[in-house]
């Protein structure tokens, strides 16, 4: 045997990782592996300006990014992608839905979506947390 570092991991050896997990929830749970959805804005020329990236797992959706583009935040493009991808999980039997943020972040835009906060990790970078939060779309209605 031998230990080595990777400073990054190959895809190849993280995916070795990744598919051993997977197979090992599968038999434990019956769950799938883990499947990504993802919604976007184009503008006109095709150009990306806002985009929402989910896993869909068991009975949960974890939204792994949400981003718009500094010049259209404020115009209500980050609740439609949410609104569309916790529509998608709700209708595909995926009623969980839970994400992660930081203090410089959107905590406050996540909060007025209907999320609530269940943890919470101080000083992951200096002089700000990270915030868990979900929200259960059996409930929201």
């Amino acid at each position: 045997m031998k230990l080595e570092f990777a400073n990054p991991p190959s895809p190849e050896t993280t995916k070795v990782l990744l598919d051993n997990v997977r197979a090992f929830n599968q038999e434990k749970t019956g769950n799938e592996r883990p499947r990504t959805i993802g919604y976007f804005i184009k503008d006109d020329e095709g150009k990306i300006i806002g985009g929402v990236q989910g896993m869909l797992w068991g009975r949960s959706m974890h939204i792994d990014v949400l981003w718009v583009d500094e010049h259209h935040r404020g115009e209500g493009l980050g609740s439609k992608l949410m609104t569309q991808a916790e529509h998608y999980a709700a209708e595909h039997g995926y009623p969980l839905v839970y994400l992660e943020t930081a203090s410089f972040q959107a905590l406050p835009f996540y909060e007025s979506l209907g999320y609530e906060k269940f943890g919470e990790l101080s000083e992951v970078t200096a002089g700000h947390a990270l915030f868990f939060l979900r929200k259960d779309l059996s409930r929201s209605t």
